[in-house]
């Protein structure tokens, strides 16, 4: 569930990396990451990755699951090698729900793999502020679809759509601190995510205009 330690901040995932070594000093304690790529800040914490990107591990420590985690094709050989083995103990997911169509799906597989895990995405702040430079326009990253933000205790996705970026509206809440960057909490057992009114854009206008005012609360 995502009703605790839900945090706004600037990105440091020294909490994380201390949670995990201290678990690791009690027991056998196995880590997985979800969109994240060798190299990066799990690297020397972690027992396997799923990703799409090559992996440079000469010494072949960390199980690469090399594949598009939003196909279902993709999680087969992940799910039986969960199976043989057990569930990881934790899953790291950290600035990979926003890019992909399906956060939704590929959160319920994390549940099916890990007992536990962090998950981490930009915060509604930084992804409302326009900071890429020559656009005057945009909002947040372009490669991103999604803009999270925690609604009665549910983590819920807004698809970035062209309203954001006429409206002026949101300038009241954009934000390009670096110490409101990021938006991350840790879940057990299931990870509660849905989409704004059921992932419908409608019924009509002023509805979507609606959902998309709850941004500024």
């Amino acid at each position: 569930m995502v009703n605790y330690n839900i945090k706004i901040s600037n990105g440091s995932r020294s909490d994380v990396i201390e949670y995990i070594t201290n678990m690791r000093l009690k027991n056998k304690f196995t880590v997985m990451d979800v969109g994240g790529s060798l190299g990066g800040w799990s690297s020397n914490y972690v027992d396997a990755v799923a990703d799409f990107n090559d992996v440079n591990d000469p010494e072949n420590k960390i199980k690469h699951f090399k594949c598009d985690i939003t196909h279902p094709d993709s999680w087969k050989e992940i799910l039986e090698y969960v199976q043989e083995n057990g569930k990881f103990d934790f899953c790291i997911c950290t600035h990979t729900l926003e890019d992909i169509m399906n956060p939704a799906y590929v959160s319920e597989q994390i549940a099916k793999i890990a007992k536990e895990g962090y998950v981490a995405v930009p915060s509604k702040y930084r992804e409302l502020s326009r900071f890429e430079i020559g656009t005057n326009g945009y909002r947040g990253y372009i490669h991103h679809r999604w803009i999270f933000d925690i609604v009665d205790n549910v983590f819920i996705g807004y698809p970035k759509i062209n309203y954001i970026d006429v409206n002026a509206v949101f300038d009241r809440i954009a934000d390009v601190d670096d110490n409101r960057c990021d938006l991350s909490f840790y879940w057990k057992d299931q990870i509660d995510i849905a989409y704004i009114n059921g992932n419908y854009l409608g019924p009509h206008v002023d509805a979507v205009i609606g959902y998309y005012n709850n941004l500024l609360n």
